[in-house]
Formats: structure tokens, sequence, C-alpha cells
């Protein structure tokens, strides 16, 4: 891939049960999505092709609509550019080494 492309997904279900398990279903939807993935506080960053990265966020946020949720709202970003950078340079400097 010569241009990766970054995709953030925050998914933001509306229910007042366990929100976590709701988040757990579209976090799974990405690790089964073959992409790039990291998981991070307050979203999950996939790196791939566009066009697979946003059916995976597509995918991630219909697989919240379970156990009576009844509304998501899910925040995308996206990072693209020419010779553009994976997600594992674009945050090695801040890091550290081992």
């Amino acid at each position: 891939m010569s241009n990766p492309v970054n995709v953030d997904i925050q998914v933001l279900p509306s229910t007042g049960d366990d929100v976590y398990s709701v988040v757990d279903r579209a976090i799974a939807v990405i690790q089964e999505s073959g992409l790039k993935y990291e998981v991070g506080a307050l979203g999950t960053t996939v790196e791939g092709d566009l066009d697979s990265c946003l059916e995976v966020a597509k995918a991630a946020h219909r697989a919240c609509f379970v156990d009576g949720v009844a509304g998501v709202v899910t925040v995308i970003k996206i990072g693209e550019a020419v010779g553009g950078s994976s997600m594992e340079e674009k945050v090695a400097k801040f890091r550290g080494g081992d």
C-alpha cells in the first residue's frame, strides 16, 4: 500500500446499560476485518485502503444495534496523504524505546 489511509472510528451507543459491551461488539467487527488496527481509549484506528476502512466503520456502527440499543452516533476521522505514513510511523516518537 503506497499511501496508507488511517480512519479513526468512535462509536457512541445510546444505552444506559453496559455501554462497554456494545462498544466491544464494534471492536470485534474491526478485529475480524483483517485490517491493521489499534484500539485507543476513545476510539479505534484502522489502516488500509479508504473503501475497506469505510466499510469496516459502517459495519462497526451497525454492530452496535443490539440488545435494545436505539441509537448510535459514530465519529469518523480520515487521514490520507500522498506519501503518507503508517499508524506506527505517526506515533513512534511518542512511544519511547523498549
